[in-house]
């Protein structure tokens, strides 16, 4: 009697402390249409829709309709324009965890329409949420997790560190699923950054992308082995970056969903001076459809200008394609969401020590409960028999109980002191976080506001230089005819803001060019009859040539005042030259041919 009790009370105990739970049996049709989701997620979508909600008798066959749903509309790239079906798969399988597996698929799928809806920040949120709700061995919807995180960092430019970091574990777990697909997803994405891989690495991803394409007859392949030859392209190796994108375009231009290779064939083929060929493959490319496209086509056509020396037109066409590329950086960088990644795993961590201090909570009381009953189970024994002879023996398990009851208690104050503990680091972090963002954003300020003065007086000697240069187009008693520089002047003006930083190479080219149209040979003579004069030199002579006030020649050579500028023009003079005259004086010996030789 007293055994069949024990047993009774510790199978109650066990189940209170272990749980209990199943896996519904679901619907066939739905069952059915799940295993079509990998391979034919049209066919799904049809069986879905054909299947109404009223149909199903059970709120757990429901849920599996909406979240299949979901899945097979996003998967045939259909936009969602609510979020109302996977909000309801979503309630149901929170309520009801014992099928983990579609709780994190509709966890993933809540991000991706959110994602879709235009919210980063709460997709990046589902996406962590399913990431840390799936069963260590569902390496499927890990690596899709993982995929999905990396592709949202992707799209807006947040952290490219980040992107390779969640790749590199989706293909871990795609090469456990053996998910060939999405496999060559993971390793082309990751062959798209050799600056963080490495050269080698990247092409070795790239090439494995590729290969696995071909071995299941995808059309994937060819955007990674356009990747593929825009690097062999940079790493200056033109022919094979022209026959892998020739490839493309002979063999698979309609398959191909993006356009690089256009460009970097038709770069290559000037690159390697077939300008007549690259002006065929240029008349072939389509139109652009979007800013990627309008900024390589701009860029591509500046690689032509230069080609064929026509500078105006190149300087257009550069301008144009930097402009579209600084645009579509600051319209996609999305710089929170490595912030927000940061802040869930702290609440994550934070609600895992709440977890485990409830669990250790009802662990001690139900070891408490179990002491309980089997001391009393013990009495109950010992009452049937002989009260003296097991009066020790009763005496010495209540102090062992005693002692375990106090050493439980001990352990739990120890856990409640340690969890605390982490809290208060917790909060402390935070409060860091805030004071560097504080910190962070008044530096910001102040840097604008120097920037701000900076360029404000830049821009007034800039206006005063032009001016000059406008009033003295109308002299002709001047010793060189200004309008010629205005071409030269002409970034600096209407470009304002370009000398906030020394004049780009552009402008002394220019420069040099607009000089030797006013004195035509004087470089030539210089540069033979004073081969001594440094690259510094050479610009402060076309400065003074130019005419050029010291508040101008200052800002050009990043003097750090005017007088520094005036020194050092005499100093030109003097010692590199070995004449004691001034400038004007010296331009009139070389146009007399009087200078020494």
């Amino acid at each position: 009697m007293a055994r069949s009790v024990l047993i009774s009370v510790l199978t109650v105990l066990v189940a209170m402390l272990t749980g209990c739970g199943g896996v519904h049996r679901y619907d066939s049709r739905l069952v059915q249409a799940d295993s079509l989701m990998k391979s034919a997620p049209d066919s799904v979508l049809a069986l879905v829709e054909a299947l109404p909600a009223s149909d199903l008798s059970t709120d757990h066959d429901r849920a599996y309709r909406d979240l299949l749903l979901t899945q097979a509309r996003y998967k045939c790239y259909i936009t969602a324009t609510s979020d109302s079906d996977i909000n309801r798969a979503l309630t149901y399988y929170r309520h009801h965890k014992n099928d983990r597996e579609k709780l994190t698929r509709a966890y993933i799928y809540k991000g991706a329409v959110m994602e879709e809806l235009g919210h980063p920040d709460s997709a990046m949120h589902y996406y962590k949420t399913a990431e840390a709700s799936a069963e260590p061995m569902d390496y499927a919807n890990l690596g899709y997790a993982n995929l999905r995180i990396a592709q949202l960092y992707q799209s807006f430019f947040a952290n490219d560190t980040a992107v390779v970091a969640r790749m590199k574990k989706a293909t871990h777990y795609f090469m456990a699923t053996s998910d060939t697909n999405y496999l060559i997803t993971s390793t082309g994405t990751l062959g798209s950054y050799p600056k963080i891989l490495g050269k080698d690495s990247a092409r070795f991803y790239l090439n494995q992308a590729i290969g696995l394409s071909k071995t299941i007859h995808s059309h994937k392949g060819l955007q990674y082995q356009s990747k593929l030859a825009g690097m062999y392209f940079y790493d200056g190796k033109y022919s094979i970056a022209k026959n892998l994108a020739m490839d493309i375009f002979n063999n698979g231009k309609e398959d191909c969903n993006e356009r690089q290779f256009y460009y970097y064939a038709a770069m290559s083929y000037i690159r390697l001076n077939q300008i007549d060929s690259a002006r065929w493959l240029i008349s072939r490319i389509p139109e652009p459809n979007n800013a990627v496209d309008s900024m390589n086509h701009f860029q591509t056509l500046a690689e032509m200008a230069q080609a064929t020396q026509h500078f105006n037109d190149y300087i257009l066409y550069d301008e144009k394609a930097k402009a579209i590329n600084t645009r579509l950086l600051e319209a996609s960088r999305n710089t929170r969401l490595t912030k927000i990644e940061f802040e869930w795993e702290a609440n994550q961590h934070e609600g895992e020590l709440k977890s485990e201090a409830k669990y250790q909570m009802l662990k001690v009381i139900g070891i408490v409960l179990l002491a309980i009953v089997l001391l009393a189970a013990l009495f109950f024994l010992l009452a049937k028999s002989r009260m003296g002879k097991y009066q020790q023996e009763i005496d010495s398990t209540k102090s062992d109980l005693e002692k375990l009851l106090c050493n439980l208690e001990q352990e739990r104050l120890s856990f409640e002191s340690e969890r605390q503990d982490y809290i208060s680091q917790i909060e402390e972090k935070n409060s860091e976080l805030a004071e560097v963002n504080k910190k962070s954003q008044q530096i910001e300020l102040d840097l604008n506001q120097k920037v701000a003065d900076i360029v404000r007086h830049r821009h007034s000697a800039i206006n005063e230089l032009y001016n000059c240069i406008r009033i003295k187009s109308d002299s002709d008693n001047d010793r060189k005819r200004p309008l010629l520089l205005m071409s030269t002047l002409r970034d600096l003006y209407e470009k304002k803001g370009v000398l906030s930083t020394p004049p780009s190479q552009s402008f002394w080219d220019n420069l040099r060019y607009s000089v030797e149209g006013e004195y035509p040979g004087i470089m030539e003579f210089i540069t033979k009859h004073y081969p001594h004069l440094t690259e510094d030199d050479m610009k402060l002579f076309l400065l003074c040539c130019a005419d050029f006030p010291n508040k101008i020649i200052k800002i050009c050579m990043d003097y750090t005042s005017d007088v520094t500028a005036s020194k050092n023009k005499k100093k030109l003079l003097k010692e590199k030259f070995g004449l004691d005259v001034k400038f004007d004086d010296f331009i009139q010996l070389y146009l007399q041919g009087k200078l020494p030789s």
